[in-house]
């Protein structure tokens, strides 16, 4: 058998099983189903606990086989193989935590993104009331740059950012446009 097999971690559970079986005698079929191991595992288990044979299917004293059960189940492999599995989950715990609490970051901020105001966002990114416009990039990057910028800008002042999109007609932050232009351009249209 190997030095740390997975069933160790069930034994305390598998021996409550076989304390509820209604009868006395287990076979192979059953102890693999309580173990969840397969067929030569639990052949390998019972072997020298068989004391009847119905057919081809060695029958093994349920008393018998909780005893050896629970002596797998004190002995060093599993003590140590349940304190490994313990470590293993605590580390995982830890840093799904650390995950949860410290979000991967997608895009590499420069410092100066880093401090951006809703005040100075970049040319071509605009607020108004129910309608947030980025245009003017001829690049992916330069679209990543400029919805950094928004984003930073809206993490440093949450509530400036509400009231510049919320549709209670808040302030805008865009930069002012020449007159006439933005009108009758196509997919613009005013709203009065």
């Amino acid at each position: 058998m190997p030095d740390k097999p997975l069933w160790y971690a069930q034994l305390d559970h598998a021996i409550s099983q076989l304390e509820s079986l209604p009868y006395s005698w287990v076979d192979r079929p059953t102890l693999e189903s309580i173990l969840g191991v397969g067929r030569r595992r639990a052949q390998q288990i019972l072997r020298p606990l068989v004391r009847y044979t119905v057919g081809k299917n060695g029958l093994a004293d349920r008393d018998e086989l909780i005893r050896h059960l629970r002596g797998l189940a004190n002995g060093a492999p599993a003590y140590y193989e349940k304190r490994r599995q313990a470590r293993f989950y605590s580390l995982f715990e830890q840093m799904r935590r650390q995950a949860r609490e410290q979000p991967r970051v997608l895009v590499d901020a420069p410092p100066a993104i880093e401090r951006q105001e809703l005040d100075n966002l970049p040319e071509g990114v605009r607020l108004s009331p129910g309608r947030i416009l980025i245009e003017g990039f001829g690049t992916p990057e330069e679209a990543q740059q400029k919805l950094l910028a928004l984003v930073m800008a809206m993490g440093n002042d949450p509530s400036g950012f509400e009231a510049s999109v919320g549709q209670t007609g808040g302030p805008t932050h865009q930069p002012s446009e020449p007159a006439g232009e933005g009108k009758n351009r196509p997919g613009m249209s005013e709203t009065k």
